[in-house]
């Protein structure tokens, strides 16, 4: 039996096309200017690649390629097993649908579990002197730009931080925690928690808000996701496995990248609803730990939905667009104050 093939002869790049025969136990090849014979015991076949020529070394170092489907199978039985159970499962057309699913399968648990839980597990064993990094570095790729010297009045601001401070140190497992101020047109009625345990508080968001409860049940929701690491959780999720993996290995870059990213997922995404439903939980649990009826936290978000003329004419009340309300986690804080009153009895 003849199949047509390629001759390389291994010291040019001049190919030369021959038919090539096996002969009892010699292999034999012959062109238009070559010819030649070698054992088949001396000749080298490539593995069963479906699609790929086989390559066939000669002992001189030249080659015979062989097109994958002409190739003789009786020429260079295999005795190996696993390439035998490869290459019949290459020619299956049942089994390539199958390593398809498989592979989209395992590319989804990638992405919707694997890389989450990593991302979880960094954020949580983050050195703190990390944390304050990127919280600091956060913060000053933001000043002076969005976040613009406060125009509250310092008497208020006062009142604030000392309401802020004594209600964040009666939460248990905390970590430092300060407040800040800022006038912020770009983004409105709004409050951030960076990683270092920075809450940032807009201008416009402290005018929105009725009184000093409600203040403290935003900073309670704010407390929530900096107790919770939430956005380092969610930029390490968004950011993939450049991050995740690079953070892994010890790759400093992906601290660079993640620092960068912070200050673009506060100002331009929200966090997911899980992680609203983590702090929203949290803050119900903080306020009513201090005496404080959670129906606080319906009022702020109340508040921030009502038309402030003030507000409303430039949009910037802007704090439901970062932190999206709904009418279940209203409800949800309408359930947990109803049972704040039924423990403390006591009437709103």
């Amino acid at each position: 039996m003849s199949v047509p093939g390629i001759y390389h002869d291994g010291m040019t790049t001049r190919v030369t096309r021959v038919v090539i025969s096996r002969v009892d136990d010699s292999l034999q090849w012959r062109g238009a200017d070559v010819a030649g014979e070698a054992a088949l015991s001396s000749v080298m076949p490539s593995a069963r690649v479906i699609g790929v020529p086989f390559t066939l070394l000669l002992p001189d170092g030249a080659q015979l390629q062989i097109a994958h489907d002409d190739m003789p199978p009786d020429w260079f039985a295999r005795s190996h097993r696993i390439e035998k159970a490869v290459d019949r499962l290459e020619r299956m057309r049942s089994i390539a649908w199958v390593s398809v699913v498989v592979t989209v399968l395992a590319l989804i648990a990638l992405f919707e579990y694997v890389l989450p839980w990593t991302a979880d597990r960094i954020a949580y064993h983050l050195p703190h002197r990390l944390e304050v990094a990127m919280g600091q570095q956060s913060l000053a790729v933001l000043r002076g730009r969005v976040f613009l010297t406060t125009t509250l009045p310092a008497e208020r601001r006062q009142h604030l931080q000392a309401l802020f401070d004594q209600f964040a140190h009666g939460i248990p497992d905390l970590p430092p925690v300060n407040i800040v101020f800022y006038s912020a047109p770009m983004v409105g009625a709004n409050a951030f928690a960076l990683p270092d345990g920075t809450v940032v508080f807009t201008d416009d968001l402290v005018k929105a808000l009725p009184d000093d409860r409600s203040f403290l049940a935003v900073a309670a929701h704010e407390l929530g996701h900096q107790a919770h690491h939430h956005i380092l959780r969610e930029v390490l999720r968004s950011s993939g496995a450049v991050v995740v993996f690079g953070m892994l290995t010890g790759d400093v870059t992906s601290l660079g990248g993640m620092t960068a990213a912070i200050p673009a997922f506060l100002l331009g995404n929200h966090y997911s609803r899980d992680f609203e439903a983590d702090a929203d939980s949290f803050a119900f649990q903080t306020l009513a730990a201090h005496g404080i009826d959670p129906a606080a936290f319906v009022d702020a978000m109340r508040a921030l939905e009502k038309v402030h003329p003030e507000l409303a004419a430039d949009k910037q009340v802007r704090y439901l667009s970062s932190h999206p309300v709904t009418a279940q986690r209203i409800a949800k804080a309408e359930a947990a104050s109803m049972a704040f009153r039924q423990r403390h009895a006591v009437a709103r």
